[in-house]
């Protein structure tokens, strides 16, 4: 059986050994798959582009 690994922190680890923090904002708002987040002033509010 081959055993997986993730990219974390830079570098490939086993599954088994990958963690993430509870409170990250990665698992909260998603973050983490984007390069970036803008946020532009509009006249309706802040309006968030991921």
């Amino acid at each position: 059986m081959q055993t997986k690994t993730i990219w974390i922190n830079g570098k490939l680890v086993p599954e088994a050994e990958a963690t993430l923090p509870f409170l990250t904002p990665a698992l909260h708002y998603g973050v983490a798959v984007f390069e970036g987040i803008r946020c532009y002033a509009t006249p309706r509010g802040p309006c968030v582009f991921r």
